[in-house]
């Protein structure tokens, strides 16, 4: 349900629909085999532009929309964009959206390539802005009817250890991100904080993403 949400939004659909369809018809039967697709060969200009969907990596989110342009064809530069939406009902009341996450964030790195051909080494760093917002209730528990909230603000300093394949019309990336996340604003209502307020657990730490972590990614694109 909440990859439909997702995909569901306009934006997202005319920006999938333009890498998806385009994908096949980008693949030449002798890119495979040609060094120098993707670089600047005799007679022609590699593309400097990018568009492509990155799963996970740098993204932080399920899935997530991105831009990229490419300097003297080794350096990249990205900027993405990534909204997860998720609500539901679940009690017998029918009292409304009783549960509800969102989860936006804002990637930007840097990378570069290294060796020559259309398959790299690709390292880099970036950051990621990251917003997770999680409610739900009220729910009738028998004696009263309770709330929940958590708001988490944070950023991510990440890195890239990755794959680069670049042919003259498409763009596939594979790799792993170290990343340490910094939080901002972590906000905790209703019943969470009634509970961290008695001291019977505290969600500051359980419901917290802070710290070091290693994330897999991949995406692949459309270059132009």
């Amino acid at each position: 349900m909440m990859l439909i949400s997702w995909l569901n939004k306009p934006l997202v659909k005319a920006i999938l629909a333009t890498v998806l369809l385009s994908f096949p018809a980008g693949l030449k039967a002798g890119d495979a085999g040609n060094p120098t697709s993707g670089e600047t060969a005799m007679g022609t200009i590699s593309p400097k532009n990018a568009v492509f969907v990155e799963m996970f990596g740098s993204t932080l989110n399920l899935f997530g929309i991105n831009y990229e342009r490419t300097f003297r064809d080794k350096l990249h530069v990205r900027i993405g964009a990534s909204r997860l939406t998720y609500v539901d009902e679940i009690t017998y009341e029918e009292t409304g959206e009783d549960i509800s996450i969102k989860l936006h964030t804002l990637p930007v790195s840097v990378t570069h390539s290294f060796f020559s051909g259309i398959r790299k080494l690709e390292l880099g760093v970036g950051a990621t802005l990251f917003h997770f917002d999680f409610w739900g209730g009220p729910y009738d528990v028998g004696y009263n009817d309770i709330e929940l909230g958590n708001r988490f603000v944070g950023l991510a300093l990440t890195t890239t250890i990755g794959y680069r394949l670049s042919l003259e019309n498409y763009l596939f990336r594979i790799g792993l991100h170290p990343l340490y996340m910094f939080p901002i604003h972590n906000e905790i209502s209703g019943f969470f904080e009634e509970l961290d307020d008695r001291g019977v657990l505290d969600f500051r730490d359980i419901i917290d993403p802070r710290g070091f972590m290693v994330v897999p990614g991949v995406s692949f694109g459309r270059r132009f």
